[in-house]
Formats: C-alpha cells, sequence, structure tokens
C-alpha cells in the first residue's frame, strides 16, 4: 500500500519543520506535498530550502490564501495529478506523527474495513480524544439554531457586552468534544475530525477535493461527512492508528482572545450557512 501526505502550511514554520521531520521518521518513502497557504512572511519558501534534499518532499506556494479546504485541495490534486497511491492522507501541520508503520496501518485498515474515507485516533498533548467530532452530523434544526446563536454572540463581541461570558462559553463547548477514554471500534459514518484524515484509492480516482470547496474557515467536516453520506462514501476511524494534535496553531497566531474570537465566530456563520445551502438546495 503506497500513502501521500498534505500538509497545509501558513506562517507557522516551527510547527511545520516539526511536523515534517515526525512524518519523515515514520514514513520515508511516502510522497509528501506541503502546501503554503500564502503565508506572505517567506516561510513557505523557507520550508522548500529546508528539505530541497529530499525528493519525495514537494512545496507548493499558493499565490492567495484559500482557506482550508481549498488550500488542502490544492495539495490533494496535486497528488492526484502526479503520483499513483493507494491513500491520501490530508493534515494539519500541528499534527504530529510517531507511530511507526502510520501510512500502512490506515491503508490497510480502510481497505479491510472498504472505507472511502478515514480517521486516525486523534489525541491532544494533554491525552484527550478528538475523533470523532460527532457520532453523526447534527439536524438541520441544531443548524439553525447553532447559526443564529452565533450571529448574536458576534454582534455582542462587537458591542463589548459580556465578553469574558461569551469567551468561556466558547472554551466550554470546544472542551466538550474532547474526551478522556472512547472506544472507536466500529464507529462509522461519522463526523471526522478534520486535522487528519485518509482518503482511498477510490475516492481518489472519483473527487477533485479532498473538503468540499465552499468555506474558508470551520465545518468543513460536518460538510464533508454530508457530502460523503450523498455519495455513498464509507466513513469511520482506524482505532490503532494515532495522531498527536497540538491544536490552536495556525489561526490568528499571537491576537487577543476576543479579536480572534469574533473572526473564529464569523467564519463559522458563514460555513454553517453553506452546509444549510447544501442541505436545502444542494449547490
Amino acid at each position: 500500500m503506497t500513502t501521500a501526505f498534505v500538509i497545509l502550511h501558513y506562517r507557522t514554520l516551527d510547527v511545520t519543520i516539526q511536523c515534517l521531520d515526525s512524518l519523515l521518521k515514520v514514513a520515508p518513502d511516502s510522497q509528501i506535498v506541503v502546501v503554503d497557504n500564502n503565508s506572505g512572511d517567506g516561510s513557505g519558501e523557507e520550508v522548500r530550502r529546508r528539505f530541497a534534499g529530499c525528493n519525495n518532499v514537494a512545496v507548493v506556494i499558493n499565490d492567495q490564501n484559500l482557506g482550508f479546504a481549498k488550500g488542502n485541495n490544492t495539495g490533494y490534486k496535486y497528488v492526484k495529478d502526479n503520483f499513483d497511491v493507494d491513500c491520501v492522507v490530508v493534515m494539519n501541520n500541528d499534527v504530529i506523527i510517531t507511530q511507526s508503520g502510520f501510512a500502512d496501518i490506515i491503508a490497510n485498515y480502510m481497505k479491510a474495513q472498504h472505507l472511502d474515507v478515514c480517521g486516525p485516533d486523534v489525541v491532544t498533548p494533554e491525552g484527550r480524544h478528538q475523533n470523532p467530532l460527532q457520532r453523526q452530523p447534527f439536524p438541520t434544526f441544531r443548524i439553525v439554531k447553532w447559526m443564529f446563536m452565533d450571529c448574536i454572540r458576534l454582534i455582542m463581541l462587537k458591542l463589548h457586552l459580556f465578553e469574558k461570558k461569551i469567551l468561556a462559553t466558547y472554551t466550554s463547548v470546544s472542551n466538550s468534544y474532547q474526551r478522556q477514554d472512547i472506544d472507536l471500534n466500529g464507529i462509522t459514518d461519522c463526523v471526522l475530525h478534520g486535522s487528519c484524515v485518509a482518503y482511498s484509492r477510490d475516492y481518489l480516482s472519483k473527487e477533485d477535493f479532498a473538503f468540499v470547496p465552499v468555506t474558508f474557515l470551520y465545518a468543513e467536516e460536518m460538510i464533508l461527512a454530508d457530502y460523503c453520506k450523498r455519495k455513498n462514501y464509507r466513513t469511520g476511524i482506524c482505532p490503532t492508528a494515532n495522531v498527536t494534535h497540538l491544536g490552536g496553531k495556525t489561526i490568528m497566531n499571537g491576537a487577543l482572545p476576543r479579536e480572534k474570537q469574533i473572526f473564529k465566530t464569523a467564519q463559522v456563520v458563514k460555513s454553517l450557512w453553506q452546509l444549510l445551502k447544501l442541505r436545502w438546495f444542494g449547490c
């Protein structure tokens, strides 16, 4: 089984270097494509320079910031056009893989379980598990409620109203998606955590994108889950493959909490609207 990796990079050079160094140790023969999402600070060029001696590492530098879905899709399409692989793993640059044989473990599991899209056990440095993001997609009424409430929170944040309480609410909700212990065996048709997703040869042959290219940031996992269900792709989690997700290393690094949350909330509202449009109108 042959596996290629796509890593999305944006400005955090040290994080990307750590990601690549760990990956090259456990998957030295795999093709690796790094996509610099128009960092504009020379870090993409520095990644290219540092790994110029690695024949299996390619660095693609976008001429604009395409966001999460389209940025990852650039690397996915590069793999599809240039390599013949059984599996492509699309991952954040803040994902660290140290498991020996990771590529074979997840690729063989997907083949044995007839999965088209698969995620590993995604674990934080604190030992909390992030996969699955949701056991099953949220019903539409819950998406509408979520979008409405985020619109209210966004207005209140911009007006400096109840800032501390709102920020605390977001932190609590984020933590609720992480678990200390979980049995990942047999989990299928779930919403996978977007930090590390593997796609099969069959999916690769049929689709020109890894994530549905309708968002800039956030909710890509939910939209992908809806898309896979509509197209009858099987999704699941490989319980024996594991990665460490450092988390929070690439979104407005250095920004104040309020500014960061305003940006994130505005993007979530836009993405949820795209999800609803796909559900209601198929576009």
